[in-house]
């Protein structure tokens, strides 16, 4: 083989090293807590220091709903978009989304899941690693109707209220690079 050759040879593998190296980032959980904000895995103050190096951070909650029937969860992950670090305790506002809801099967249907309304930017969302989740709904008549079908106004009101602050368990995961 040729100088030229070999050089080449060594550029494309240079290249393409680069290149899956690249594209093999990937984000990591790093921090677990329970609904009460008890670490499950990891530590938190490692989860401050990657949040105070700036690193892209994502968020996920696991929320529990009960019917009259049973209990079931839904996981959910999104962007910690605006993060707040407050007494050792990490704090990630999600970006208001259109909101969504479950679709329980009944036997051998597959789940669903739906948009609760036709607005955007109707639901937010801050979630600590105090297993606490605040959020808001934007009431609109389709999601009101929804609703109404298995509960009354005041349970409807009751029902939204209950929501705004609930405890959700946590993961926390970084962009490795």
């Amino acid at each position: 083989m040729t100088l030229l050759s070999n050089t080449i040879i060594a550029i494309v593998l240079c290249f393409t090293t680069v290149c899956f190296s690249q594209s093999s980032n990937a984000y990591k959980v790093i921090y677990a807590a329970d609904e009460e904000g008890k670490a499950i895995f990891g530590d938190r103050e490692t989860l401050v220091d990657y949040t105070n190096n700036g690193n892209p951070i994502r968020v996920g909650w696991d929320l529990r709903i009960q019917t009259k029937d049973s209990i079931y969860t839904m996981s959910h992950w999104a962007d910690a978009g605006f993060i707040t670090i407050l007494e050792g305790h990490v704090f990630a506002q999600v970006r208001p989304i259109y909101a969504q809801g479950p679709k329980r099967p009944a036997e051998n249907e597959i789940p669903a899941v739906f948009l609760t309304n036709a607005e955007p930017n109707s639901w937010i969302a801050i979630i600590g690693t105090t297993g606490v989740m605040r959020q808001k709904f934007k009431r609109d008549k389709k999601m009101i109707d929804m609703l109404k079908q298995t509960m009354t106004e005041k349970e409807i009101d009751e029902f939204l209220k209950d929501r705004e602050l609930i405890n959700v368990s946590t993961k926390w995961a970084v962009l490795e690079q």
